[in-house]
């Protein structure tokens, strides 16, 4: 098998590129280039979807097309929770000077882009009854939940009690109302 058919080569470069995203938002240095951030979540989201695609070779359940239309389905809400990344700068340092948006997902989850993400996948490897890619959902959202950790950290440094009150509230990181 060639590397880049290999579906195990794409999850592992995601995985560097979500680690490589906690450098940023935890670095002085590369904070505050959209640039890396930008590179860094585009490898992150191609890797993952790469990876349930057919021609990485890989154990396939069966379905006979509802695949299409759950997955569709999943991917489509996953797409909607995803829209508040069209407004922000991609896994930039959090500085003081930034507006904090506690408005619509956010009046539901913490990071919705992160929610966004979990189901846009898992929608993804549903259509392409991807079985490795369904064994990787909830490994993903256990690295987002980690990724999470050091981006609030960071939140909290640069926003103070406004954040803090903020977590009281919203519970969710990523999963609305799910505490962790």
């Amino acid at each position: 098998m060639i590397f880049y058919q290999d579906p195990f080569f794409w999850a592992l470069i995601s995985m560097f590129s979500l680690v490589g995203g906690g450098v940023i938002v935890s670095s002085k240095k590369l904070g505050n280039s959209v640039i890396s951030g930008a590179v860094i979540v585009t490898t992150f989201v191609l890797a993952r979807g790469i990876l349930v695609l057919p021609f990485c070779p890989q154990p396939r359940f069966i379905a006979n097309g509802w695949n299409w239309i759950v997955g569709g389905a999943i991917f489509t809400v996953g797409l909607i929770f995803s829209i508040p990344a069209l407004s922000i700068k991609p896994l930039t340092k959090p500085h003081g000077q930034m507006k904090m948006v506690t408005t619509g997902f956010y009046a539901i989850v913490r990071n919705p882009i992160y929610l966004g993400e979990v189901l846009w996948f898992l929608g993804w490897a549903v259509m392409f009854r991807s079985t490795i890619g369904l064994a990787l959902v909830p490994l993903w959202w256990v690295a987002l939940l980690l990724h999470t950790l050091v981006e609030e950290e960071a939140l909290e440094h640069a926003l103070g009690e406004k954040y803090l009150d903020y977590k009281r509230k919203i519970r969710g990181r990523i999963i609305p109302g799910l505490p962790i």
